[in-house]
């Protein structure tokens, strides 16, 4: 995958929790959000949790981190796909 396609990848995962905010952050503020294929995945506690799951179900590491607050920010690495 080029560093194109993963910044695709990250955006679509981005605009996709963007829309879905609304209907999440009562049930799952302060928690991460692991994201794939614009679908949010699963939610945890911590930010490493998160990754290593990510990691662990994504051998090709292409994936993404949001935190669940009241609007989207960008986490800097934890936002961005996860690459070797």
């Amino acid at each position: 995958m080029t560093h194109q396609q993963q910044r695709l990848e990250v955006d679509r995962n981005y605009d996709a929790f963007a829309r879905a905010l609304g209907g999440i952050v009562h049930d799952h503020r302060d928690q991460f959000a692991l994201m794939r294929d614009g679908a949010i995945i699963a939610y945890f506690d911590k930010p490493g949790d998160a990754y290593r799951e990510g990691v662990s179900r994504y051998g090709d590491m292409i994936f993404s981190i949001q935190e669940v607050t009241d609007e989207p920010i960008d986490l800097g690495f934890w936002s961005h796909v996860a690459h070797d």
